[in-house]
């Protein structure tokens, strides 16, 4: 138990002793000289490492707490933007150099509380830009990472650029410095370059243009990026339009994260609209007009959220719904006429059966109401109701004759 009440006791003593130096120093620091000899000792692709000499000594370093605020503004801006506040004397930033920069740094010392703090003045140091005209270097720089490892970058000629500027571009990521080859013409005339080996979620990539040229300095191009916001995703594949206008596609990854752009276009009126679809990988048309033509097609970048792309991937491909519904207009003509047909031959059969049905089972006719005598008198008995209707003269007629026999006379 010594040993750990020895330790408490250092703990709760020694701030105790510190502050009392601390305060002890700081009534003795009325003013605070400002940073000297700002250098700069080292410049890669546009990042820059400054150190100086704050002219603490060693005991003010030792008892309180320094910090170094940095700022920096552009030659071609008003504004100066804090960037961090160091506790090294040595400061390292990728900066636009074509654009020239002021950087300025002081010096804050804090008692341990950070209650009391005394500061010095600015130190600034200017950045110059690099050699040549400012409408020689490169403008219009635009790069692209794709496939996770993949960079295209292209620029246009500077507009006082001779024609036989020759660009060149440089980039780092990390340690390495590697040349962006191959260099090519895109459709719109840019220039660009094919870099490779990039890794999208690494630290920031930097650039630099450069060119050369047999009749002027040509001003180099400096920036830097982050790959992760400059990435362009694959194009969503095979785009669907169902029957029943349901708009369906694929994404090569998992859609988390993703938000989609539909471009529906109305073909008889030239009239575009575009609706945002997040996540899933669907959508209702709603507003479309059975009679008119359309198309549609679909692309893809991150939602703000998970940290928003500054490109939209290419466009899918093109779904017209022309051919759609032609093509279910053809099916449902084509169904009509096999349903009628099919229920004209129903019903001719039916009723052709039905007249059959009756011819066949046609009721017998009974002869007793047609031929009352002959049951009623004759009890059915055909032959004789046959005789008794041969007609006879009234001669021939049988009458009943009574016969009586007279008595004899006797002689």
């Amino acid at each position: 138990m010594a040993p750990l009440a020895c330790c408490l006791a250092i703990s709760f003593v020694l701030p105790v002793v510190l502050s009392n130096t601390d305060m002890q120093v700081l009534k003795n620091i009325s003013e605070l000289n400002p940073p000297t000899n700002l250098t700069i000792v080292d410049r890669q692709l546009g990042e820059v490492t400054i150190s100086w000499n704050d002219g603490l000594s060693e005991i003010i370093k030792a008892s309180t707490h320094v910090l170094y605020p940095f700022e920096y503004k552009y030659f071609d801006s008003q504004t100066w933007q804090e960037d961090s506040r160091l506790q090294e004397s040595e400061y390292r930033k990728t900066f636009e150099l074509h654009r020239g920069v002021s950087v300025r740094v002081k010096t804050i010392v804090q008692n341990w509380r950070k209650i009391k703090e005394v500061e010095s003045n600015w130190t600034v140091i200017d950045i110059q830009p690099p050699p040549g005209d400012r409408e020689t270097l490169a403008s219009n720089v635009s790069c692209i990472v794709y496939n996770n490892s993949l960079m295209n970058c292209t620029w246009n000629q500077g507009s006082k650029a001779p024609h036989d500027t020759q660009y060149e571009m440089y980039y780092r990521q990390g340690g390495n410095i590697s040349q962006c080859t191959p260099y090519f013409l895109d459709e719109d005339g840019r220039q660009g370059c094919h870099a490779s080996q990039i890794d999208v979620n690494a630290e920031n990539i930097s650039i630099c243009v450069n060119g050369s040229s047999n009749s002027a300095l040509i001003q180099a191009y400096y920036t830097d990026f982050s790959p992760w916001d400059y990435e362009m995703f694959n194009a969503p594949i095979n785009l669907k339009v169902l029957l029943n206008l349901s708009v369906t596609w694929e994404m090569l990854h998992c859609c988390r994260c993703f938000q989609f752009q539909l471009q529906v276009t109305n073909l008889d009126q030239g009239h575009h609209e575009f609706f945002i679809v997040e996540e899933e990988t669907k959508y209702s048309l709603q507003s479309i007009n059975l009679t008119e033509r359309y198309s549609v097609k679909v692309r893809v970048k991150s939602k703000p959220t998970c940290g928003e792309k500054k490109y939209w991937s290419e466009w899918s491909n093109e779904v017209f719904i022309e051919h759609t519904l032609s093509l279910s207009m053809h099916w449902f003509v084509h169904m009509s006429v096999v349903l009628v047909t099919m229920v004209g031959l129903l019903l001719i059969f039916t009723f052709g059966r039905y007249r059959v049905l009756e011819v066949a089972f046609k009721p017998i006719p009974n002869p007793q109401k047609k031929f009352k005598a002959l049951f009623e008198e004759y009890n059915g008995d055909f032959q004789n109701w046959m005789n008794c209707q041969l007609p006879v003269s009234e001669l021939d007629e049988c009458h009943p004759v009574a016969i009586e026999e007279s008595p004899q006379t006797e002689a």
